[in-house]
């Protein structure tokens, strides 16, 4: 479903003025046409589809004057006789919306079908530049005065998967909005760009449920404000710089985005390795990996969980342009490490240099044996000490040869709090989390020149394994909540927490919690901070 954004009242801004919008029989060509008419100005609508736009402009002429006129960009005839009729109308023209375009391909550059690529390039790049010429000479013609906005894409900033001609296009689109502006200059003709950013549509809503993703978390991955842009938004953006009120407003590119661009990719080209990530907190930590730039290795260890891993790596390429592997393998063996290293090898030796370079090690993986001192036995010590100590040890070990010679590389161990509380029950859980701990800080010292090495030790996350844990178990853990500052329950949570929260006094973490702190680990910012265990856990235990 479209946001509920308030509408905003719109003023006579372009009272007497004469616009050119094309692509405007739908989205944010319909919506542009409404604002402007609402603004004052006459409206001439162009678009390809003829019954559609004749529909919509006998819609929007409850608004002001507007005129249909049927006209393909890439033509240069047409668009030359598109300004006629403008100028035989209504006799000038003021401001023009480059607006049309086709829509993105859907390959990537390796099998990109070259008419596809002529046609999308013809439409987006051609027909936007034959459409600046015709109305900068009829500007001229006049006088000079007038302004022109090309609707470019945030894919020219921060390019998305499987859309070379798109993406190429809508690049290109920002360089000849910047010729333009310095052609325009002596004459008064201001040109600028829009990059909308993730703007409603059906189109778009199809596109991201063929995603198996909701539009909520898609949506807030591409925007601060946690939701979609409307036509609209994009529409009064085109208003302000049609308007005098831009008067000064030259050859720039205005994202109207949400905030995507200022989401700052810090691990841009990077490549993480993240064990025990199919799932559960390993996931989230990928997804907040991924979000700033970096490329993933998704690893589990049993073929039960190889379809969530490869859905979670189609969700991290097609919702953050970046590269996603999942390899299956057991990190207590040297076999499985290997089969990692290798596969990192085929999919990641950069070509230019031939080397393998892994920037990110998140030791998540680890299994828990619940039982009394009495029920352990030495299978149980074996198996939780081979995967949840002797794994990192032999993963990292595998991957040395390849991580940054420049103290730039990133391991964290994911610990627990039940090494420091000691809940009963965990002998063998505690005891090697605790190990992992005094690895970690041994590994700080003998990897100093290559990576920094944390710890981080979360208490009860929302998770499949606590939610579907028995109530004696989460009444267990939740002895601790009088003291912990931060699991009181707010109105701000979900339905399910403050449910649980209610029941047991206060709240577990949400997995993304503890993926933000991994992140902040993992950032340039804590290249002073190793051998550290940092409290995840909402104040159960504070970090010494």
């Amino acid at each position: 479903m479209p946001p509920t954004v308030p509408e905003v009242e719109v003023f006579p801004v372009l009272k007497g003025k004469v616009a050119i919008i094309t692509g405007a029989a739908q989205g944010m060509g319909k919506a542009t046409t409404e604002v402007f008419l609402k603004a004052g100005a006459k409206v001439v609508m162009c678009d390809i589809k003829e019954k559609e736009g004749q529909e919509v402009a006998a819609e929007l002429s409850q608004f002001g004057d507007v005129l249909f006129v049927k006209a393909d960009i890439s033509k240069s005839e047409e668009v030359r006789s598109l300004v006629e009729k403008t100028v035989a109308k209504f006799g000038r023209l003021d401001a023009a919306i480059n607006n049309a375009a086709l829509t993105p391909d859907t390959t990537p550059l390796i099998d990109f079908d070259e008419d596809y690529w002529s046609k999308i390039t013809d439409i987006n790049l051609k027909g936007t530049a034959l459409c600046c010429k015709w109305e900068m000479q009829q500007m001229i013609k006049q006088g000079g005065k007038g302004t022109i906005v090309n609707i470019a894409s945030i894919n020219a900033f921060k390019p998305q998967p499987t859309m070379p001609a798109y993406t190429a296009a809508k690049h290109a689109l920002i360089g000849l909005t910047k010729h333009a502006a310095m052609e325009g200059g002596p004459h008064n003709i201001r040109v600028n760009a829009i990059a909308p950013g993730a703007i409603y549509s059906e189109m778009s809503a199809a596109a991201i449920k063929s995603m198996n993703i909701s539009e909520e978390a898609f949506s807030e991955k591409f925007s601060f404000l946690n939701r979609f842009g409307l036509p609209r938004e994009v529409a009064h953006g085109s208003l302000w710089l049609s308007s005098d009120a831009s008067s000064y407003v030259t050859g720039i590119t205005m994202p109207i985005d949400g905030g995507c661009l200022a989401n700052p990719r810090v691990h841009e080209g990077k490549l993480a390795l993240v064990t025990g990530s199919a799932r559960s907190i390993g996931a989230a930590i990928v997804r907040n990996l991924a979000s700033k730039g970096s490329n993933i290795i998704v690893n589990h260890a049993t073929e039960t969980s190889d379809k969530a891993a490869a859905d979670l790596c189609n969700e991290l390429q097609t919702v953050y342009g970046v590269k996603a592997i999942w390899v299956r393998a057991d990190i207590s063996n040297k076999e499985g490490c290997e089969k990692i290293v290798e596969a990192a090898k085929t999919h990641f030796t950069n070509p230019q240099t031939g080397k393998l370079q892994l920037d990110i090690l998140i030791h998540n993986a680890g299994i828990c044996f619940t039982g009394f001192l009495e029920d352990v036995t030495e299978d149980h010590f074996y198996k939780t000490y081979s995967v949840n100590v002797l794994g990192p040890i032999l993963l990292t070990q595998a991957f040395v040869p390849y991580l940054p010679t420049d103290r730039s590389g990133r391991i964290v161990m994911m610990s627990s709090i039940n090494s420091k509380i000691g809940t009963e029950a965990t002998t063998l859980y505690a005891g090697s989390k605790g190990a992992l701990e005094a690895v970690a800080r041994v590994m700080s010292r003998e990897l100093a020149e290559r990576a920094t090495v944390n710890t981080i030790n979360p208490g009860p996350v929302m998770t499949d394994m606590y939610l579907s844990a028995p109530d004696e178990i989460k009444q267990t853990l939740a002895r601790w909540n009088p003291v912990t500052p931060l699991v009181p329950v707010r109105s701000t949570d979900t339905p399910e927490v403050q449910e649980l929260g209610k029941k047991f006094g206060g709240r577990a973490a949400y997995d993304y919690e503890i993926a933000g702190i991994v992140s902040m680990l993992c950032s340039p910012e804590s290249g002073w901070c190793t051998g550290s265990l940092i409290s995840a856990n909402g104040g159960l235990a504070f970090s010494l």
